[in-house]
């Protein structure tokens, strides 16, 4: 079976064009998920801050992999992905068939069901560049792992996905053709705990989807 690109090598416009999809600045599944009622505890609320004044310092001096280990991957920990029916992967291939082809490519980090290998895609995180490193397409290389987890799932329930870069954060929604992207959420500022609560609620739900 021939291959399509690695997700990697894929351009917005490119995923756009290719798959059909048509973005948008805003969209009710977007709202809703942006808009958490969660509340934070204050023993969340003071490892954040800690956390935070590490970011803060380090930010502009962290690689990629230094940005995923002390910041990203200790904050998706702290919410706990891992459930009985679904949990998270790192660095895991995802593939699906598009047009006869192979759609796949590895993936930062995925919310998924399946043991050994995610199997039911639900929530993407992708990229983790540093401030200064402009390459690549984060959102395009995002979006087309979506299309691959939209495709894996056969169903129409949204797929969610965030791509950082630096201290930003980029929440976004597939939902079939439709899609949208948030404003930045800058964790040095007071937004981390409204990221923080994104991340909360999207553990929410992935637990009603699976039910």
């Amino acid at each position: 079976m021939k291959k399509w690109k690695s997700f990697s090598k894929w351009t917005t416009d490119e995923v756009e064009e290719t798959f059909q999809l048509t973005p948008h600045l805003t969209h009710p599944t977007l709202t809703a998920w942006l808009t958490p009622e969660v509340a934070i505890a204050e023993d969340d609320h003071q490892w954040l801050a800690k956390l935070q004044q590490q970011l803060i310092a380090n930010v502009h001096y962290w690689n990629e992999q230094e940005l995923q280990i002390k910041f990203i991957g200790r904050l998706l920990n702290r919410i706990d992905f891992d459930q009985p029916h679904y949990k998270a992967f790192y660095e895991r291939e995802i593939s699906a068939v598009y047009q006869h082809q192979e759609l796949s490519g590895l993936v930062d980090f995925v919310v998924a069901e399946g043991r050994g290998v995610p199997k039911a895609p639900y929530f993407f995180l992708h990229e983790h560049k540093r401030d200064a490193d402009s390459s690549n397409d984060p959102r395009g290389q995002l979006l087309v792992s979506m299309v691959a987890a939209q495709i894996l799932n056969q169903q129409h329930h949204p797929i969610y996905g965030v791509y950082v870069i630096g201290r930003a954060w980029y929440f976004t929604i597939l939902q079939q053709q439709d899609y949208a992207v948030s404003l930045a959420y800058d964790a040095t500022k007071d937004e981390i705990y409204q990221l923080y609560g994104i991340l909360q609620r999207t553990r929410q739900i992935i637990d009603t989807l699976v039910k």
